[in-house]
């Protein structure tokens, strides 16, 4: 009779749990791939995957983003085509890591940044916030391939090799041809700017302790060998403050986690006295809405509409039934009496992304802040949490779209700066920070007309 009670609310939670939490949200929190299991899924391992296993792994991907995406219409895809392309390939993949790859260059022809398989390599470096990589980047500058930043932990900066150098060669092979074929081998992405950035990664970063040879040029014509080996970097999120010494605030926040959002907000509070603030967002690839919107809280005065959500049912996503809704269709500031409402100007990059985008958009869009530097990511739709998939890795896929109040989509475009600032070769080896520089003479025009 124990287990019949037992069983019976069981029954009734499983049939309902579409309902409860249709999103999932709880059991991806939980680390489940599928609410509640009705079989026990073990563990991969380090077991390779055989044709079942990656047959079960390819459906439960294609399937989860055919019932789930946002769009019905899949940016435009032939979302079965693509699944009846991608099937053969992803089952005959030579090894475990090229089946993974092939499932993610399969969610890439959504061209969504946000859409996107990880392996289980990938999941447990992620996990524990960090990366296992060269330690610097690069960006295409002027015809060349020029070093725009280096990790000091790296075995990049102790070989030398610093910010506004060229890369001249890769494993022997002339730097620009091997950039092209890096880059034609990665999967597409919400934009070009974002389909560098996993260039990059592709490049950058792997197995620990492989070594890769490169040849580098200073800006004097001098050239140097080195051969980098992959270490294990820390990406823990970090947020720091300042009174500039124009007097001006600055604050910078590396991603939006709680806890880094968190020490955020108590430097926004430390700032309040600054005439002027700059928000340094640069590289900020994401993360939480919530850390996103507890920071819009600090600017507003007044009750301010910022935008809408979009969901694939045209329904907030909800959880009891729909009784609590954990983002509503609405994007509403309630208003703080005590918000910080000098002028604020927002620095953005190429790598600043998602929630980035969505912090920066909603604030340009309000005439709340001033964007300086350069066009953003692009890469502004939400996920939910990552999805387990059978066989060890993790899916993410947009549930949630964006519009701005000003009825801007930021996905596939980009947050344009009011002041661009482009990147430049002789910045970069100056070591010159020419978009704060221009932040705040741009603080100063605003503060002199708003009578600061």
């Amino acid at each position: 009779m124990r287990r019949a009670f037992i069983a019976l609310p069981a029954l009734l939670v499983a049939a309902g749990c579409s309902l409860l939490d249709p999103h999932n949200m709880i059991g991806r929190q939980m680390g489940e791939a599928t609410g509640i299991p009705t079989e026990p899924i073990p563990a991969a391992g380090n077991r390779p995957l055989d044709a079942s296993a990656r047959e079960h792994a390819f459906d439960f991907v294609w399937s989860t983003i055919n019932e789930r995406y946002h769009d019905p219409a899949f940016n435009g895809v032939d979302w079965n085509a693509v699944g009846a392309r991608y099937r053969p390939l992803a089952i005959a993949a030579p090894t475990d890591e090229a089946f993974w790859d092939v499932l993610d260059r399969m969610t890439g022809e959504l061209k969504d940044a946000h859409t996107r398989v990880e392996s289980p390599a990938r999941v447990e470096l992620r996990q524990r916030d960090e990366s296992i990589t060269l330690g610097f980047g690069f960006v295409p500058l002027d015809g060349r391939l020029v070093i725009s930043g280096v990790n000091n932990e790296s075995d990049a900066w102790w070989a030398g090799v610093r910010p506004g150098m060229t890369l001249v060669s890769i494993a022997s092979e002339p730097a620009g041809a091997a950039y092209q074929k890096l880059l034609a081998d990665t999967r597409y992405d919400s934009t070009d700017r974002s389909r560098h950035l996993r260039a990059l990664r592709k490049l950058l970063t792997g197995p620990d302790g492989i070594r890769m040879a490169f040849t580098f040029e200073r800006a004097d014509g001098s050239r140097f060998d080195a051969t980098l080996t992959r270490k294990r970097l820390s990406t823990r999120p970090a947020s720091s403050h300042r009174l500039l010494p124009s007097g001006y605030g600055y604050l910078r926040l590396t991603q939006w986690t709680i806890g880094a959002t968190a020490r955020a907000l108590e430097g926004i509070d430390a700032l309040k006295d600054a005439p002027g603030m700059v928000i340094d967002l640069r590289g900020n690839p994401g993360g939480s809405v919530h850390a996103v919107n507890s920071v819009l809280g600090k600017f507003f005065a007044e009750k301010t509409e910022v935008g809408r959500v979009t969901t694939r049912t045209g329904r907030p996503v909800s959880l009891l039934f729909g009784t609590v809704e954990i983002i509503k269709l609405k994007s509403e500031i309630e208003g703080n009496k005590n918000a910080y409402t000098k002028p604020v100007v927002i620095l953005l990059n190429s790598g600043s992304a998602s929630g980035s985008e969505l912090f920066a958009g909603e604030m340009q869009a309000a005439n709340r802040a001033v964007v300086v530097g350069q066009p953003s990511c692009g890469c502004l739709l939400g996920f939910l949490g990552y999805t387990r998939i059978p066989g060890g890795g993790e899916l993410a896929y947009s549930e949630v779209g964006f519009v701005l109040a000003n009825g801007q989509r930021i996905e596939g475009q980009g947050v344009m700066p009011n002041h661009p600032v482009p990147l430049t070769v002789n910045d970069l080896r100056l070591g010159r920070d020419r978009v704060l520089e221009v932040a705040e003479e741009v603080l100063g025009r605003l503060a002199s007309k708003s009578g600061g």
